[in-house]
This record gives C-alpha cells, sequence and structure tokens, in this order.
C-alpha cells in the first residue's frame, strides 16, 4: 500500500470513529453536515459537523455576543459549529503519515492535490459503505472537505458534488449560491 493509500484508510477510520463518537455523544440532534477541512497546503484535516441544535446554541451565542447573526448566516459556517474540531484528537495519529509525504510548505503541488483526493476519498469510502446512512436518512446530510482556498462559496460546491447525491445538496447550494451573490 503506497503511502497517499495508507492516509486515505487512515482518513477514513479517523472520520468513522468522530462521527461514531459525536452520534454517541449527541443521540438526540438532527445533524446535517459532517466535514473534514484543511488548509490550501493540504495540511492533516480537522472534522467538524453540524446539527440543527448545534446551530441555534450557535445563534443564540453570536446573539449574547451582540452580533446580529441568524440560522441563515450560520447555518454552513462550520467553524462556528459547536461541533467543529469534535473529534480532532483521532486525527492527531494521522499527523506523521502527513509528515512523511513532505512538509506542507515545501511538497510538489501534485503531492497537495493527491493529500485532498485521500481526504474525499476517506469520506467517499464511509458512504459507499452505506456509513452515513441510505435513502432519506444519507440525502439529509452534506458530507464535505473544505479549505480556506474556497474563495467563492460555491467553490465549496466542487468537493461536495463528488461526495453527495444531488438531493442531499438542494438547501446547500441554494445557500452558497444566494450567499455568493448576496
Amino acid at each position: 500500500m503506497d503511502e497517499i493509500a495508507r492516509i486515505r484508510s487512515a482518513i477514513r477510520e479517523a472520520a468513522r470513529a468522530a462521527w461514531t463518537a459525536l452520534r454517541d455523544e449527541r443521540p438526540s440532534e438532527d445533524f446535517y453536515y459532517f466535514g473534514l477541512w484543511t488548509t490550501a497546503l493540504a495540511h492533516r484535516p480537522v472534522p467538524t459537523a453540524c446539527s440543527l441544535q448545534g446551530l441555534q446554541r450557535a445563534v443564540d451565542d453570536a446573539r449574547r455576543q451582540g452580533l446580529p447573526l441568524g440560522e441563515d448566516d450560520l447555518r454552513w459556517s462550520v467553524n462556528d459549529s459547536p461541533y467543529d474540531q469534535f473529534g480532532d484528537e483521532l486525527f492527531a495519529g494521522i499527523e506523521p503519515l502527513f509528515d512523511a509525504v513532505g512538509d506542507a510548505y515545501d511538497r510538489p503541488h501534485e503531492v497537495n492535490q493527491a493529500l485532498l483526493e485521500a481526504m474525499i476519498g476517506g469520506l467517499a469510502d464511509l458512504d459507499a459503505e452505506g456509513f452515513f446512512g441510505t435513502g432519506l436518512e444519507r440525502e439529509s446530510i452534506v458530507l464535505n472537505v473544505t479549505l480556506p482556498a474556497h474563495e467563492r462559496p460555491v467553490d465549496a460546491l466542487e468537493s461536495a458534488r463528488r461526495l453527495n447525491p444531488p438531493r442531499a445538496l438542494v438547501r446547500y447550494a441554494a445557500d452558497l449560491v444566494s450567499a455568493e451573490r448576496g
């Protein structure tokens, strides 16, 4: 197994463990997003998730801070979710695998692209086995890999389209397109 395949497998298993731990800890919450975020230089990924209940907590927190933000402002703002970085410790073991393919600041662009593909592939592997559900259950959650290089909101749709059935992306796509126009 080559290094990138090992990394993909490790990402898959860390994501499996993080999602399982989150669902076990918050069984009554309605999750609508699970993803990984990374940097433009493809540092090891960080897990994130969003639920309807977590969204309400994020809105309440923003209002307590005097920020005029509502659900529409924070729905896809994964870094504002109370579940951003949930299970990150499960990804810490992946760091040496990323280091083994070179320093993030010196790696060739092709290696960084392969690492991004491994992140998308790890989530796709889980989805292919039905880990995130099937049918209507699966259509209720958006999977994605995002990075700050997604300068325009619709840029985040590229990997989302690779990971999700079209019905799962109806609201996500509409909200991102609206945000870009706004």
